[in-house]
């Protein structure tokens, strides 16, 4: 469907060229609009929408637009009035764009799709602003990282759904380790993303921890069903607080200390490596800081990932665990 049968795009054109001069012909759009929306409109829908923006209570504009019956055209009574008033201001533009090009980036996954439209409006908005003759010919400014599309997302409307109606779902679950699927029934009471992984945590029938945690991509035939369950009063963020991902361990947290170079210390200032990340030492020599966590195998893979810019200080017991797991990579070789 072409995005410009909507008439957001011709709405602003017409607000544009009505601030611009001191009246316009019907015309003179009819032009304009072929030449920067790449479409063919007629003098009668140009009329209709200047009389929506002028009555529309939907829209809300009630623009102060007047005839000039001597040149047969169009003009603001009020030379201080724009729509953009009731939107984006010039200088939201930029902001704009880099929403639109991070917004973009979702809006194959099938939990978006009532909203592709909507996605497609933001993007064409910063086109028309700009003054763009095509999104093609925008210069891109801004790329951000791409999320790939995983096994799993099309499964994420439902969940929502069973979320939103305390429904609970059932579904075959094959871990990436085991031979067999086992079906499950599930309370969902979080849908949780990490490192482009989607997750539902919930509670099962037997027990009475709401963190039962699935991974989107393994879960099989997922059916939506009658059966109603309460929502728990769980703070998930706090029980996150002190992890390194997905994962957290059921051993009480610890204060990690790490001692980085100081060029690595200064990435690390920028961003942070943990949201309780304490800075000790900062010199020309090192950079060190305590963390609190839950050390758990992505903490340890993070740590790996700095290679030899970190050493663990403390405490033992991390220190020897990442000491095990360097001898067995090593062993690789």
């Amino acid at each position: 469907m072409a995005i410009f049968k909507h008439p957001f795009g011709r709405y602003q054109i017409i607000d544009r060229e009505l601030c611009r001069k001191d009246w316009v012909k019907t015309s003179e759009l009819v032009k304009i609009i072929r030449v920067e929306l790449s479409i063919d409109v007629s003098n009668k829908t140009i009329n209709n929408d200047i009389n929506a923006m002028r009555y529309d209570s939907l829209l809300g504009y009630f623009a102060p637009i007047e005839e000039d019956k001597r040149n047969k055209a169009y003009f603001y009574s009020d030379k201080n009035y724009t729509i953009k008033a009731f939107g984006l201001k010039d200088g939201d533009i930029n902001a704009l764009k880099f929403f639109a090009n991070t917004l973009n980036q979702y809006k194959e996954y099938e939990v978006f799709k009532d909203f592709s439209n909507a996605i497609e409006k933001v993007l064409d908005a910063v086109k028309i602003r700009g003054g763009l003759n095509n999104f093609e010919q925008a210069k891109n400014v801004v790329q951000t990282e791409q999320t790939p599309k995983l096994s799993g997302s099309e499964l994420i409307p439902l969940i929502v759904q069973s979320l939103n109606e305390g429904r609970k779902i059932q579904f075959e679950y094959k871990k990436f380790d085991e031979f067999e699927a086992k079906v499950v029934q599930l309370e969902p009471h979080l849908l949780k993303e990490d490192r482009h992984r989607w997750y539902v945590l919930g509670r099962l029938e037997k027990y009475n921890d709401p963190t039962t945690t699935y991974a989107l991509d393994r879960m099989i035939s997922v059916q939506l069903l009658e059966e109603k369950f309460n929502p728990v009063n769980f703070d998930f963020e706090e029980y996150y607080r002190y992890s390194f991902g997905i994962t957290v361990t059921n051993m009480p947290h610890v204060e990690v200390i790490l001692s980085f170079t100081a060029t690595q210390g200064k990435y690390l200032k920028t961003l942070k490596i943990h949201p309780t990340q304490t800075e000790i030492i900062d010199n020309d020599n090192e950079y060190r800081i305590s963390i609190k966590v839950k050390p758990s195998w992505e903490f340890y893979e993070k740590i790996l990932g700095y290679g030899n810019t970190v050493k663990i200080i403390s405490p033992d017991l991390v220190v020897e665990e990442f000491k095990e797991r360097l001898r067995l990579m090593n062993e690789q070789y």
